[in-house]
């Protein structure tokens, strides 16, 4: 298993401390707490309904590296890619070892906060044409998901557990 980038420890980290201080619950990085993780997110806006970019800036690296090492630590062969330049969050993958997929978890984050795709963000799930259809398929077997749950962090590490089931028979 990839050793945490520090980077990505201490951003996760303070999801951690910003989740303890506001509800006084501790994260464990595994996927039980991803709830909790969305619940603290759906109450990040004011009282107005706005959110405040500021706050955001700093809560969405956060909850988007916790996030994302969860994903690394709770489904097979994932690993993170960081440019050298690893200021630029943007730019932040988590990719399968074998399997063929990418995608950003500091812009899963953001989606989450925000309540909608930000496509300059690639926070969907990068897969090659032939691996998407079979992947599209299942996840339609499924069954669908409420719209107020689509960009829930719970709902996406799912979505990627079953992308991964998926992609490990094809």
């Amino acid at each position: 298993m990839q050793e945490i980038p520090k980077v990505i420890e201490d951003l996760a980290l303070g999801a951690f401390r910003l989740v303890k201080e506001k509800l006084q619950i501790d994260l464990d990085f595994t996927a039980e707490t991803l709830p909790l993780l969305d619940h603290y997110l759906l109450n990040l806006a004011g009282e107005d309904g706005r959110l405040d970019e500021k706050i955001v800036g700093v809560v969405g690296p956060c909850a988007g590296a916790y996030f994302g090492e969860v994903a690394r630590r709770t489904l097979p062969e994932l690993q993170w890619q960081l440019p050298d330049d690893t200021e630029s969050y943007a730019d932040w993958r988590i990719e399968g070892v074998r399997a063929p997929l990418s995608f950003n978890p500091i812009g899963v984050a953001l989606e989450a906060i925000h309540g909608e795709a930000l496509a300059e963000w690639n926070a969907h799930l990068s897969l090659p044409a032939a691996e998407r259809a079979a992947v599209d398929q299942a996840l339609a077997q499924a069954g669908g998901v409420r719209e107020d749950d689509f960009f829930r962090l719970a709902v996406r590490h799912e979505v990627l557990e079953q992308a991964l089931a998926v992609l490990a028979r094809t």
